[in-house]
């Protein structure tokens, strides 16, 4: 009678000790489905810090040498150092990348994209993303003017003034 008490609280313990795991085990599996990283958002961060870094006075685009496969812009130091940048989708390895051409990498931002599409304007780039498995996305950077542009514009505002002022 005594054993036989002990071995069904032995089975009861044993029993206890396996759901306790079990539970523990599709707690852990559902934080990771629900808390998954998301790479567009890690990507946007990544190139919007790369961009803003505490050395950099200016980021403006070239729309020069943009179009719908491609964009770029340029991040001018505090020492008025530009360096020219280009955004790209090398379709081969399906990655988006941002290079320098007078370093020759390339700091690759979002992988398993099947398309990318860029627009640029004079103070903004625009990234739809589509990937294999996730949908579309948009990655939208908000740059300053080209200094140039912005001084033409600037002249511009002061010219319709004084012709509304007459």
């Amino acid at each position: 009678m005594l054993a036989e008490a002990l071995f069904s609280l032995f089975v009861t313990i044993l029993v206890l000790f396996i759901l306790q795991n079990l539970l523990m085990s599709i707690k852990r599996a559902n934080l990771d489905q629900n808390h998954h990283v998301n790479e567009v958002a890690y990507a946007y961060v990544q190139l919007n810090r790369f961009m803003r870094d505490k050395d950099t006075k200016l980021v403006y685009p070239v729309r020069d040498d943009a179009n719908s496969s491609f964009t770029a812009f340029t991040k001018v130091d505090k020492n008025k150092k530009e360096k020219i940048y280009r955004i790209t989708h090398y379709a081969k390895k399906h990655v988006l990348k941002v290079s320098n051409s007078e370093t020759g990498g390339y700091m690759p931002l979002i992988f398993n994209i099947q398309k990318a599409e860029f627009k640029t304007t004079k103070d903004q780039i625009i990234i739809r993303v589509t990937e294999y498995d996730k949908g579309k996305s948009d990655l939208i950077f908000q740059l300053d003017e080209k200094p140039e542009e912005r001084d033409a514009d600037e002249k511009e505002k002061k010219q319709n003034k004084r012709k509304r002022a007459l």
